[in-house]
This record gives C-alpha cells, structure tokens and sequence, in this order.
C-alpha cells in the first residue's frame, strides 16, 4: 500500500482506512504496509508500526499483512519486526542491508537473515530489490536461507527471470516466491511462484485480482489479455514515474495517493495526464 500524506506532511490515517476499506474483501490476499511504494526509507519506526495496527484493524481476518521492517542493523532490524508483529503483522519484510553493500556478501546476509529470524515470533520474508539497494542475494544464499523454519519466502523484485527460475528450481518446496515485477508474473506462476506483491495492485487491485484468478483457473486466454492490459500500467506508470505516479494513479482511480514525501517529487501536468490516458486505455471495454 502507498502511504498517503497530509498537507502538513504526517500520515493520513482517515485516507490511509479509506483505501484499505477498498482493498478488503475483493480477492487480495493481504496488504504490505512499509515497503518501497509506501516510502519505508522516508517513514519513521513509528509510522510503520501505527500502519501496521490500521492495517490488522481494517482487514479481515483470513486476509495477511506484511510490514516492512528492514533496516541497515540487524539489531534494529530484529527491534522493528518484533514490534511490528506485535502490532498485528503476520509476516515481517525484511529489505536486504545496503549502505555497506561492498561488504554484503553471501555470508553476512546469510547471518543477518538467520540471526532475524531466529528472533521472530513469526515468519518473515526476505525482500529483494537490487535496483534500489545495489545488492544482489547469491542464489546460493537463498536456497540455504530457505532451509530456515522462520524464513517463509522471497520477495523477488529485480524482473530478472533467469535469476527467478534458478531460484525456483533449488529452493526446497515450500519455500514461497513472490514477483515483485509485474513483467515476469505469469512466468513465475507457471514455474511454482506463490503470487505477486505489486504496486499495480494500488490503483488497479481488481485487474490484478482477475488475471491471477484467470491464470489460476486455466483461463490461459483471458489471463493473457488481463496481463496484457497491465503491463502498460507498469511500464508507464511504475517503472516510468515511480512512487509519485503510482500515487497519481491512486489519484485518477478513486484512491487516496496525495503526493510523495520529499526529497521525491509530486509530477507535471503533463505526466499526470499521460497516466490518467494509460489507465483508461487499460479498462476500455473490459468485461471479465
């Protein structure tokens, strides 16, 4: 989920439980809260922990939350997902460390996921996202990871198949991977993937929800034609104008996404109308 801001910066809760009255109950199997579509690096331990509470609030019972909760220390680390996971989340989404990438080499992200999880009440995933954090997990790592009873899956964010497909075939069973990219999705799904964690699903959650149920059904057709529709959406939405076009998004469809929180930007005119033109051309004549 984005997190919405007010005029004076802080979060708005009354904005932030009127998207999640929307996403309840429409075939999502949980919310995120904190990871990099909410702004986790720009949120306080104390933001992420209030939307960890209003997220358990506002969903329903057999529906997850995830919170983000990784921080450059693993003892910080460990301090944030305890609380969080008090406050209601089911699992903690722990971002690889990345100031000290030179030195974030299998063995000390081997020993700092062990370390976490062995400290958790609760599972948590590993998050994956080398684009952003400049720090790629050894393959190797994973799959050793993944022998952990608390680690319960990836978050596999880099829209990099090959490494996906690697991954799929060493993991043991049981071991979930989630796409974070929308691109390579279907192609997961098809190798044993669990699901995907999208940001798509921000402004356009029940598109999302129709291609994975089509492609879980067979509906190989129709999950083509849905997955067609929303990899413009990606493209030039997410991968185009970030955060602040997602939020733009939010924006167009109903939602409540406001502007980021600086240093980023809010976008131009311009920008906001090539997505609002991206978004109408994704629904035309949609029936599913």
């Amino acid at each position: 989920m984005a997190t919405p801001f007010n005029r004076s910066g802080d979060v708005d809760e009354g904005a932030f439980r009127a998207n999640l009255e929307r996403y309840t109950g429409i075939g999502l199997a949980g919310v995120m809260v904190g990871g990099t579509t909410g702004e986790a690096p720009l949120l306080t331990a104390k933001e992420r922990l209030r939307l960890t509470a209003l997220a358990r609030k506002g969903v329903r019972p057999t529906e997850f939350v995830i919170t983000g909760t990784g921080l450059e220390s693993t003892r910080e680390t460990i301090a944030l997902s305890r609380e969080a996971l008090a406050r209601g989340a089911d699992l903690a989404l722990v971002v690889t460390p990345w100031y000290y990438k030179g030195k974030m080499d299998g063995p000390a992200l081997l020993a700092h996921y062990q370390t976490v999880a062995d400290a958790l009440p609760r599972p948590l995933l590993i998050y994956s996202i080398p684009q952003f954090t400049g720090v790629r997990i050894p393959i190797e790592t994973v799959v050793a990871l993944a022998q952990h009873p608390n680690i319960a899956g990836i978050k596999e964010s880099s829209g990099d198949f090959a490494y996906v497909r690697s991954l799929l075939r060493r993991a043991p069973a049981g071991f979930r991977v989630f796409s974070g990219s929308l691109q390579i999705l279907p192609d997961v799904l098809r190798l044993g993937g669990a699901g995907g964690i999208l940001s798509q699903a921000d402004f356009a959650p029940e598109l999302c929800v129709a291609f994975y149920e089509a492609f879980r059904q067979g509906r190989r057709k129709l999950a083509r034609e849905l997955h067609a529709r929303l990899i413009p959406l990606a493209t030039e939405i997410t991968l185009k104008h970030g955060v602040a076009g997602v939020k733009a998004a939010m924006e167009f469809a109903g939602y409540h996404g406001g502007s980021p929180r600086g240093p980023l930007l809010p976008l131009s005119e311009a920008a906001r109308s090539d997505i609002a033109r991206a978004l109408e051309t994704s629904r035309d004549g949609l029936a599913y």
